[in-house]
């Protein structure tokens, strides 16, 4: 994957009015991910239309291409990937996958290496990947009979299965931190002899996930029979994969940074145009409504989504869950409103790339913004007139905390020097580019003599 030159660290963020613009969204991470699974598992060739291109699909690729599938490259631009599948996970002896810094290929990789008899899994950002816990999904693998090494208490990495002989039956997975755990199983459970029911106990997060991996399921092929309240799960053995060709849509976290980026414009001839966008994606509507609760100037017209700047936002309050990924953004919105927001529901966010509750408030608070970091919340006092800025701020090796304080970056009044802006390229390579192209001012810093 090309990376842009803007990639340097570290890079100004300069007060900027944005232009009128239509840029191009890229494609969805959640879908990217969950299609390219189906297509792997299924025996024969596969068509990907439009997959994500990021440092989260180089370790998806490698991880895909370690279970035994061959992927290829239809056109040079990469808007077709082959997969030749393989039905199931094989290999004559021990695998390594290295995972990058995707926690989500990470997981779901998990469940599918456990029907091989010797597959490590490892990272090369240990200060990131490293330190987020997989303890539940390897106890529920360990229930199957796999034997589970890991790093500490909670399951970190690296991570060695031993498994091969796995069967099913039934399972118990916790989905009190994490849902990428229960789609692991559900991923899994098709290939099993004996199928699987699983038990899902502590509540669910991030449930919209859940309902997209049952859909990718079912365009595969495989029947899932569920409870509406997604805690428990019965997949019948026999089932096999289909091949299918998958065409991608847009990403709504990728679109929420753009978004929240012309809706804190003061200018109303800042018009944002974004296309790709499928409607009734529950993530995106969800997403969208919080930006209509902060009263911004939005309006949708099929796949097409328009945002105009210049709108005195309201403080609003949300429960962020059903938009876990989009709320280091609309909390930097937030710090533009009027009056008091409330995000709650989201204490998930901790066990990100970075801790997305305490790591983003301690960069916001430099820059000067009124947040307040707790458990399962953040509450921000808007500064309508803006904040200073004026210093250095960094973005933990996250990419969404680096999107959110680039917004901020944008409405300051000395703009910000962001360290770290590689880790963009995580899931939004040309992050930065896109903002450029829209007429803002970002650039890399000289280095000092």
């Amino acid at each position: 994957m090309h990376k842009p030159d803007i990639l340097q660290d570290p890079i100004f963020v300069a007060p900027s009015s944005l232009l009128p613009a239509q840029p191009e969204v890229p494609s969805s991470k959640y879908y990217t991910l969950r299609y390219i699974l189906a297509a792997v598992l299924a025996p024969g060739e596969s068509r990907i239309i439009l997959p994500a291109l990021s440092d989260d699909s180089d370790a998806l690729f490698r991880g895909c291409r370690a279970l035994g599938a061959e992927l290829r490259w239809e056109d040079e631009q990469q808007h077709v990937l082959l997969i030749r599948g393989i039905g199931r996970p094989h290999a004559t002896g021990p695998v390594t996958i290295n995972v990058g810094n995707a926690g989500a290929v990470l997981r779901l990789l998990l469940g599918l290496g456990a029907m091989l008899p010797d597959v490590t899994f490892v990272t090369d950002h240990p200060q990131s990947l490293g330190k987020r816990p997989n303890r539940e999904l390897l106890e529920a693998l360990t229930q199957l009979g796999v034997m589970c090494e890991s790093t500490g208490s909670e399951g970190f990495l690296p991570i060695t299965l031993h498994g091969g002989a796995i069967h099913g039956g039934k399972v118990t997975i916790s989905g009190a931190r994490s849902s990428q755990y229960l789609s692991s199983l559900l991923f899994l459970a098709p290939l099993l002899p004996d199928g699987l029911e699983i038990t899902v106990v502590d509540g669910l997060k991030s449930q919209p996930l859940v309902r997209a991996t049952l859909e990718v399921l079912q365009e595969a092929g495989i029947q899932v029979d569920y409870a509406e309240n997604l805690l428990s799960f019965r997949i019948a053995p026999g089932q096999q994969y289909q091949p299918r060709e998958y065409t991608i849509p847009g990403d709504y976290p990728a679109a929420a940074a753009l978004l929240a980026a012309y809706a804190v414009s003061n200018d109303p001839s800042s018009t944002l145009r974004l296309s790709r966008l499928r409607p009734g994606d529950e993530v995106g509507e969800a997403l969208l409504q919080a930006f209509r609760a902060m009263g911004a100037d939005l309006r949708v017209d099929g796949e097409q989504v328009t945002l105009r700047g210049g709108r005195r936002l309201q403080g609003f309050s949300l429960d962020g869950d059903p938009v876990i990924d989009c709320i280091p953004v609309l909390v930097a919105a937030a710090c533009f409103a009027e009056g008091e927001s409330v995000i709650s529901n989201i204490e998930s966010l901790h066990y990100k790339e970075s801790d997305r509750i305490n790591d983003l408030c301690t960069e916001l608070r430099k820059a000067g913004c009124s947040v307040e970091p707790q458990e399962d919340a953040i509450i921000i006092q808007g500064q309508p007139q803006g904040v200073e800025g004026g210093v250095t701020v960094d973005g933990h090796n996250d990419h969404r905390v680096l999107m959110a304080l680039a917004i901020v970056g944008l409405r300051s009044r000395s703009g910000l020097i962001l360290t770290g802006a590689e880790h963009i390229a995580k899931s939004y390579p040309h992050f930065f580019e896109e903002l450029q192209r829209c007429g803002a001012d970002i650039h890399p810093v000289a280095p000092q003599q």
